[in-house]
């Protein structure tokens, strides 16, 4: 296989492996999640959290995945871009850390999230209830 075919072969799996890595921590995530939203917050908010969820960590994972540049500092040209085979996987490693990176830091985000939906939902239950005073 030619360095020019292995950067296109190499490019295409590194999309669909980030698109995967970023579908499976859905996937893992999405019940418990869930189960979270739905007995913390309320009836419109649930849906919404439920629905940004897998953009939240799909878009990360894949921003994560074209924030690596093949441009280096000794590499201006696609031409000197192609011609080192151990730049190329150097490049895919760093592509492959840097979708970890992001996903990881969508989790963070999320679990922030969720750690403001209960206690917003602690305070709620917490809060004492006026009396009505009636006329």
């Amino acid at each position: 296989m030619t360095n020019e075919r292995y950067l296109i072969a190499s490019y295409f799996a590194g999309a669909a492996l980030s698109a995967g890595l970023g579908t499976i921590v859905y996937l893992f995530l999405r019940r418990p999640f869930g189960g979270v939203a739905d007995a913390a917050s309320g009836k419109r908010l649930s849906p919404v959290l439920k629905r940004l969820l897998p953009w939240g960590l799909l878009f990360p994972a894949l921003l994560g995945f074209v924030s690596v540049s093949y441009e280096g500092c000794n590499r201006h040209t696609y031409k000197e871009i192609v011609q080192d085979r151990g730049y190329l996987v150097e490049k895919n490693q760093e592509q492959i850390s840097s979708v970890l990176l992001y996903i990881l830091v969508a989790v963070v985000f999320w679990d922030v999230i969720v750690f403001l939906i209960l206690k917003y939902a602690q305070d709620c239950r917490n809060e004492p209830q006026l009396p009505q005073v009636d006329d």
